[in-house]
């Protein structure tokens, strides 16, 4: 065969090819809307159908929300069913409105469909025609006037007095709750009134018997917190011993007090931190330490007193005042 020969046979087959291939990626696509009458604002359910080979797949555009003269409300996923003779149906149904009474078409549509091979090409939709009706009667322009307000039935008079009587049932029971409520106990001791009367329950409690130090010299070190704070304005509850023995230095609590407050807290400190069991009558005599601290700091005749320290001994030592005698600080 010769080289003329070859070349016809060679056009021939390449357009045989792109008749298959075109023929691959046919379909038609068509839209579908209920029959009914539609008016302003009724939803519009449109459905467009593509009928396209097996083995091609549709792919349908985002419609903007406004949409010509439709207002898209939104878009279904798209539903594949298939057909008897080898083809398939894909259908995308969209929500859409027209407010306005008149005769209407689609917007141009195009879908694209794609086949394994990765060919493309795209089909075009018909517009379709959707009429919307007036609600007006045609030739009807008279005025009217607006419709009055509905009236609704008065209640009858006993089911005002019902509701009244279980209104003022309910206030009384209020009432009668709250002066039947417990009123709260309001402690007016001043602080070293509750220092001593806690300092005797804890020594009460007797637990230094039982071999319970550390609670013991724990509820007597925060006993002590509370009415150094209460009655210098010191956060001892919060402090170490270190960051207090600081803080006194520049409170209104008397430097022999402050002593005396500080080696109780080392007291605790060693037997709930560092296991030191001390002797039944070194636990007693912590609290009559605590118990000398404020009475050396009580309010006398509207003033604090700080009397010579020699009023105040622990384990035998004696804390002076410097020689400076009694401090007086004003409450």
């Amino acid at each position: 065969m010769t080289k003329k020969l070859w070349i016809p046979l060679l056009l021939i087959l390449a357009l045989l090819g792109a008749g298959a291939a075109a023929a691959q990626s046919e379909g038609t696509a068509v839209w579908q809307i209920p029959p009914g009458d539609y008016t302003v604002g009724d939803p519009i359910p449109l459905t467009l159908s593509v009928t396209h080979p097996a083995g091609t797949e549709v792919l349908f555009p985002q419609l903007p929300e406004e949409w010509g003269d439709f207002v898209v409300l939104g878009q279904d996923a798209p539903v594949t069913t298939p057909n008897g003779d080898g083809t398939l149906t894909t259908s995308q149904t969209i929500d859409a409105r027209l407010f306005a009474p008149g005769n209407f078409e689609t917007p141009p549509v195009n879908i694209t469909l794609t086949d394994a091979a990765g060919n493309v090409s795209e089909i075009a939709a018909a517009p379709a025609a959707v009429s919307i009706a007036s609600v007006l009667v045609e030739g009807d322009s008279e005025l009217r006037d607006i419709k009055p307000q509905a009236e609704l039935p008065l209640m009858p008079v006993w089911v005002w007095a019902l509701a009244g009587l279980a209104l003022a049932g309910l206030i009384g029971w209020v009432i009668y709750r709250k002066r039947k409520a417990p009123k709260p106990v309001v402690d007016n001791r001043r602080p070293h009134e509750k220092a001593l009367d806690e300092l005797a329950r804890i020594k009460g409690l007797g637990l230094p018997e039982d071999g319970r130090y550390q609670e013991h010299y724990t509820l007597v070190s925060d006993a002590m917190r509370r009415y150094v704070e209460q009655t210098y304005q010191v956060e001892a509850l919060e402090r170490t011993t270190s960051e207090l023995r600081r803080e006194l230095k520049n409170s209104a609590m008397p430097e022999n007090a402050a002593r005396g407050f500080l080696h109780l807290l080392d007291e605790s400190d060693m037997v709930k931190f560092a296991n030191v069991t001390p002797r039944q009558a070194d636990a007693y005599q912590l609290v009559a330490l605590a118990e000398q601290i404020v009475e050396m700091t009580r309010p006398v005749d509207g003033e604090r007193l700080s009397v010579n320290g020699e009023r105040l001994a622990v384990n035998g030592e004696r804390f002076s005042d410097n020689g400076n005698g009694s401090q007086k600080v004003v409450v």
